[in-house]
């Protein structure tokens, strides 16, 4: 099942009756655990990774962020494919968008997100002052060449992650999990709370998720679509 069909569907079906009706396909045990996660999410932490040059490290962010249960990841002027592998399945799970430029990922990031960049030579606070009082997106710029102007612009506080050994930087996605491991359990902390989905969003995502876990004939059965000439062939 694709992804218009299932949206479709829930459009259509709403949410809730999408996720009962695909329920049967899954044990308690895996509906328990797709709960578990969606209900620790925190949708308002995210990710922005610019122009990386090396893919692999790409899919370690989004590895990362996907298992630290922060929201989407931006992945901005992507030079290369990110390679599946890499990711160990996160990407089934994880919320990722593709922009083509800054701009493109300006225009995307919500009403009232703070945006920090990872900014070494021109930090204006550490790691561990980054506020976390509101909506927050992190971005982290290329291994080479760091932050765009762009970026650096349109970024609202700069933020550098303290070394006290004689290595000069960090790995990208080593930069990129510790800051989202620092900064979701402070969000977690100041919110009250493990996650932050509101209930539509849960609904939607177990939806979603649920559809994801189960064979999709038996998807297509449950939510009464016609089964296509493949699937057919396949059972």
């Amino acid at each position: 099942m694709d992804a218009p069909e299932l949206s479709a569907a829930i459009a259509a079906q709403g949410a809730e009756v999408v996720a009962q009706r695909l329920a049967v396909g899954l044990t308690s045990a895996r509906r328990a655990r797709i709960e578990a996660v969606l209900r620790a999410r925190v949708g308002s932490v995210q990710v922005a990774i610019e122009a990386t040059q090396d893919p692999h490290n790409a899919a370690a962010v989004i590895r990362t962020a996907e298992a630290l249960g922060a929201g989407c990841v931006h992945v901005i002027a992507a030079g290369a494919a990110v390679p599946r592998r890499i990711t160990r399945g996160s990407l089934y799970w994880a919320d990722t968008r593709e922009h083509a430029d800054w701009s493109g990922f300006a225009a995307a990031v919500p009403t009232g997100m703070r945006v920090a960049g990872a900014c070494v030579d021109a930090a204006t606070v550490e790691l561990a002052a980054v506020p976390v009082d509101r909506p927050l997106c992190l971005v982290f710029g290329s291994e080479q060449a760091g932050l765009s102007a762009s970026a650096r612009a349109g970024c609202e506080l700069h933020f550098r992650i303290p070394m006290t050994g004689m290595t000069e930087s960090l790995n990208l996605s080593v930069a990129a999990g510790i800051a989202l491991h620092a900064l979701l359990e402070r969000r977690r902390a100041a919110l009250g709370a493990t996650g932050d989905l509101s209930e539509q969003e849960v609904a939607e995502r177990r939806a979603r998720w649920y559809a994801k876990a189960v064979d999709p004939r038996l998807a297509r059965h449950a939510l009464g679509l016609p089964v296509d000439a493949q699937e057919k062939e396949a059972s």
